[in-house]
């Protein structure tokens, strides 16, 4: 029992480091850092990016360096099939947003310039695009041949982990795009957080109450923590259902109040038109 603790806590104390995570890492922070500043100032783009900005892009790549590195990867590829679930929501429900908040309206305005590339960036920005390929592709990579595929070839697992990234971008584009004439109406961003998670809790009530372990790298993977196959799964399956839904819905409260704000900042508006044109007439 002690070196089945051990073995978890030792995972814990490890960071091994793919060459690709901090080369693509860095390249996406190298690629911001020349966008909005000498990028910004050749071509007069727009106002210099505030604080607030680059620290969210930063935070952003960092929880994408975290979560495929280190202990979150080791305990994810080797052990455990709930420190998964818990990557898949570091990058696609953590770090896209951050992302994205952290990109100015301008910089995205200057890239989707020509008309071919903007009508590429209307529709994978569609809600019904973006619902689809999201959640698409979340449920087929948990198809237990392809799931399985992952922990077995690198190839495969980086493929996936793209996938990821560029549909959880197109996921949180509707609600979320720098540019905001991008995204979708409010009351279309509200009813399309309302169902986007829908099939992400249903995959996970699935793997909740599923009696047998559907992915079979993990029935024979070292336990640690003296976790069973079986359990592991269902809390991976839990952390799907639970948490990751509240994730969007809390986005959903967000949008919520700042569409009441703007309406009712609009009928006081209204209000005080209607006494003054009233002492008009009189």
């Amino acid at each position: 029992m002690g070196a089945i603790w051990a073995s978890g806590y030792a995972a814990l104390g490890e960071w091994s480091v793919h060459p690709s995570i901090p080369f693509g890492v860095g390249v996406l922070l190298a690629l911001y850092a020349l966008a909005v500043g000498p990028l910004r100032e050749a071509r007069a783009l727009g106002p210099p990016v505030p604080v607030e900005q680059w620290i969210s892009f930063v935070t952003g790549a960092v929880v994408l360096f975290v979560a495929l590195t280190g202990p979150v990867h080791d305990l994810s590829d080797s052990y455990l099939f709930s420190a998964h679930m818990i990557q898949h929501l570091l990058i696609t429900l953590l770090a896209p947003p951050l992302l994205l908040i952290g990109t100015p309206g301008w910089l995205v305005r200057y890239l989707v310039r020509p008309a071919p590339v903007h009508r590429v960036a209307v529709f994978l920005g569609h809600p019904l695009v973006a619902f689809i390929a999201w959640n698409g592709t979340l449920l087929l990579w948990h198809l237990p041949p392809l799931y399985n595929a992952t922990l077995v070839d690198l190839d495969v697992h980086i493929f996936e982990h793209l996938m990821f990234i560029v549909t959880a971008m197109m996921a949180w584009w509707p609600t979320l795009a720098p540019a905001r004439e991008l995204r979708a109406p409010m009351v279309f961003q509200l009813i399309y957080l309302l169902l986007l998670p829908i099939p992400m809790k249903v995959l996970g009530m699935m793997l909740t109450f599923s009696t047998g372990v559907l992915y079979p790298s993990y029935a024979i993977a070292p336990r640690i923590w003296d976790i069973s196959p079986t359990i592991d799964q269902q809390i991976g399956g839990i952390i799907m259902w639970v948490p990751a839904g509240f994730v969007i819905w809390i986005n959903l409260a967000a949008h919520f109040f700042r569409w009441y704000r703007e309406s009712a900042r609009q009928d006081r508006g209204e209000t005080n038109v209607v006494p003054l044109a009233r002492e008009r007439v009189t």
